[in-house]
């Protein structure tokens, strides 16, 4: 019993290092192929890219690991060779699969500049175009690679695998429990550890060099994750022709007439304060009385508060893109969770760099939730400051460093960068579980209550941080916008598509703003902070679903998306529709538009937008 049980874990740990060799043998490979790009790399970090991908490299071999795990409990209660039968067939075909796809994804990169993914599945119906544009000395040189590479694992497999299978027993109940307890084992390497973010491909990104990062992918995992986070190959949200869709938002999000000027510097720094959670429904200058932000509340009579704005989506990842793409969120995706697409975005800290700025990110979290690292490193950002820059002993919240910790270190380096500069610093001491290091301000254990005791802390935290930033010599050439990256649904518990629940503050404060204390009542939302931003900096970039707010002419209205289903709000009308059972849950205002379903137009054209990219 005790002899099969070694058995058994040898042929585990046997079969786990034969995958993880076939891994690096394949990034080896890519390496190899895309020989123009690695030697303009450094051998560190060349190495690198192993290290940090060795993450999916880990999360690919668990996953091969299920089913034999499985398997081998099953094996434990009943003989006979069908065990190794299985297993023979089973890795002969995953062998062969797994070969094809880096023979042709080496291949592809060198065109495409990105890891193979579902997209070249796209052209899967034109098999005969797809091979009139590759030279049959390129398909022939890699058929040659994918036939040693086969016959090397497959030799490999057969000489020091197949055997250990063959000699396993049955009746090994101990061996049972071992491979129960080791089938759920797996779940640790399958989501990349124990840490709060499951596995992604941005996990592994590590450098300004979009070629490193891309060489650090497992390109079976990306493919996997791709298909598994599959969108639509074709619009569902489709009401009126593409022609219609596009010529209604191009009308929509246009800014024409006045602008009117509300900055001082011609190159101000720029500073976004991007704020984990915070509804309006808790902001006492738009209508809350139980004083929770009492430092906003102060900044909103030497700023310009914005009072009718909202939030593109629901989460953080749906958030960031639209404050700096200008991009509207997608009701059961999110374009930041696509690499390939994702990069395709265009972006402030991108445009700006480019003009002169030095860009900055901090986040006292780590920024692998989600795929940010990756739309992050994409954006172009010369700095990123995450819970890798703190030391351990500052890192007593779930997420990372409160935001006092993190304010700190945005006020140090803030100090020592060059000017001008363009910094984005996201909160995370208002996120669950909202425990906070102040004593209690709001009383009462429910959820509620802990959620406006955190948003009380880092109110408190921003009104520090600011009182310390308008004592630097940066202060007066500097304008802060003010932010959320979504709305909740306490205080009140919302329902999840509320024009409540996705409302949110925007306040413009700084040195550089001009005549401060002002409101603004026109309807907007996290797209349309590029426009309105670059407007005032006398900058044209296309972010062509971005309106300028302060433009006389430009349209008052808001969208946002839930869970399949979108809202549109304006100055006369508000909407909510969901999609899956299409109707319309919330219709007011005072007049109903004679375009009923504005909402669903624009999600056409802006969903259409996703698929293309």
């Amino acid at each position: 019993m005790k002899n099969d049980l070694l058995l058994r874990l040898k042929y585990s740990l046997l079969y786990f290092i034969f995958w993880l060799t076939f891994f690096e043998v394949a990034r080896i490979l890519f390496l190899v192929y895309q020989f123009d790009s690695s030697q303009n790399c450094s051998l560190p970090d060349l190495l690198a890219s192993f290290v940090h991908g060795f993450k999916l490299d880990l999360s690919s071999t668990a996953y091969l690991l299920v089913l034999p795990f499985l398997l081998m409990v099953v094996r434990s209660f009943f003989g006979g060779k069908w065990y190794s039968v299985f297993m023979n067939i089973y890795f002969f075909l995953f062998l062969f699969f797994a070969i094809s796809v880096v023979i042709v994804d080496v291949e592809l990169y060198k065109y495409w500049g990105y890891r193979l993914d579902h997209t070249a599945f796209n052209y899967i119906n034109t098999t005969k175009e797809m091979f009139a544009s590759v030279k049959i000395w390129t398909i022939l040189k890699q058929l040659g690679v994918g036939a040693l590479m086969f016959a090397v694992f497959w030799i490999a497999y057969r000489k020091w695998i197949a055997p250990v299978i063959r000699n396993l027993k049955s009746g090994n109940f101990t061996a049972a429990g071992v491979f129960i307890f080791l089938f759920a084992f797996l779940i640790i390497p399958i989501r990349g550890g124990l840490g709060i973010a499951p596995a992604n491909v941005g996990m592994v990104f590590f450098h300004k060099n979009p070629f490193l990062n891309h060489a650090a992918i497992n390109v079976h995992w990306n493919l996997g994750y791709s298909f598994a986070n599959l969108n639509e190959s074709e619009n569902n949200y489709k009401v009126v022709s593409d022609k219609q869709a596009e010529d209604f938002v191009k009308k929509l999000d246009k800014s024409d007439g006045y602008v009117e000027k509300i900055i001082s510097a011609e190159h101000p720094n720029i500073l976004i304060i991007i704020l984990e959670s915070f509804t309006a429904k808790v902001i006492g200058a738009l209508g809350d009385e139980r004083g929770i932000t009492p430092n906003i509340d102060k900044f909103t009579n030497e700023g310009i508060l914005f009072t009718n704005f909202f939030a593109t989506g629901d989460r953080t990842d749906k958030g960031i893109v639209g404050i700096l793409s200008g991009y509207p969120s997608q009701p059961t995706k999110s374009i930041i969770k696509f690499t390939g697409k994702n990069s395709k975005l265009p972006n402030i800290a991108y445009d700006l760099k480019e003009l002169g700025y030095y860009t900055s990110f901090f986040y006292g979290g780590t920024i692998d939730f989600a795929n940010i690292r990756s739309y992050l490193v994409n954006s172009n950002f010369s700095s990123l400051v995450t819970i890798d820059d703190f030391d351990p002993e500052y890192r007593t919240s779930k997420w990372g460093v409160h935001d006092h910790i993190l304010l700190d270190k945005v006020l140090s380096d803030l100090n020592n960068n060059s000017e001008p500069f363009f910094s984005v610093v996201f909160t995370l001491s208002s996120h669950e579980p909202f425990d906070v290091p102040m004593e209690t301000f709001i009383h009462g254990r429910d959820e509620e209550h802990r959620f406006l005791n955190s948003v009380y802390y880092t109110d408190k935290c921003l009104g520090n941080f600011i009182k310390a930033a308008k004592k630097q010599s940066w202060w007066d050439s500097t304008m802060v916008i003010l932010v959320a990256d979504h709305g909740v649904r306490n205080p009140g518990n919302s329902p999840v598509y509320a024009l409540e629940k996705f409302k949110i503050p925007m306040i413009w404060i700084g040195g550089a703003i001009k005549d401060g204390g002002r409101k603004i009542s026109k309807f907007g939302s996290q797209t349309d902070i590029p426009q309105t931003l670059f407007s005032q900096l006398n900058i044209n970039k296309n972010y062509p679903f971005s309106k300028n707010l302060f433009a006389s002419e430009s349209r008052s209205f808001a969208f946002y998306t839930f869970n399949d289903g979108w809202g549109f709000v304006t100055d006369t009308l508000a909407q909510v529709f969901d999609n899956i059972n299409r109707r319309l849950i919330i219709e007011e205002g005072e007049g109903k538009s004679k375009t009923p379903f504005q909402g669903s137009v624009y999600l056409q054209r802006t969903y259409q937008d996703f698929l293309d990219k």
